[in-house]
């Protein structure tokens, strides 16, 4: 895992604004779902042993400010950048992660569900977005972290969740609908 430097504090906060500008350009319902859930909020950050401190204007148009290095025991959202390349590869929900402690999140019950909204809206969005999908190869190339695990877009993606898909009649499933 990377060390706690600057330049990899430097470079974590890029890409969380990279992020940001995405969402922005695109201005659909994953961006008004990412003002609304941040917007006015201070939330402190660790992924690996990189700490960020992010905040975000109650003013729109919205900015977001980051700041390192970080003096604190009381972080919102602690994990690791294997998990985040899990959860971007489809390999595992954002639930899954939560529940089995790769993820700590802490929140009012509002704010975490907006962040599982937004979540759920980003990845989507990736399946769509070039740039979303860049933003993600280029994390998982330059971030060195402990894994083989390959960026896949959201349409080349196996689920792990064939209990619902198996239940429905095979002849519902064959059903073409054309639009």
């Amino acid at each position: 895992m990377i060390q706690a430097s600057k330049s990899s504090q430097e470079q974590l906060a890029k890409w969380i604004y990279k992020l940001v500008e995405i969402l922005r350009l695109q201005n659909n319902s994953t961006w008004r779902t990412l003002v609304r859930t941040v917007s006015g909020k201070r939330a402190i950050i660790r992924l690996d042993d990189i700490s960020l401190q992010l905040e975000a204007s109650h003013n729109l148009p919205i900015e977001v400010s980051i700041n390192y290095p970080v003096e604190t025991q009381s972080y919102n959202f602690i994990s690791d950048s294997e998990t985040m390349v899990d959860i971007i590869a489809g390999k595992i929900t954002l639930d899954q992660a939560l529940a089995t402690n790769r993820i700590y999140l802490r929140g009012t019950l509002i704010d975490l569900r907006g962040i599982s909204q937004l979540v759920k809206e980003i990845l989507a969005d990736s399946a769509i977005n070039s740039q979303l999908q860049t933003l993600w190869k280029e994390f998982q190339e330059r971030w060195n972290y402990s894994s083989s695990t390959s960026y896949y877009s959201l349409d080349n993606q196996q689920t792990n969740y064939n209990q619902l898909i198996s239940i429905i009649p095979e002849d519902v499933l064959k059903i073409n609908i054309n639009i």
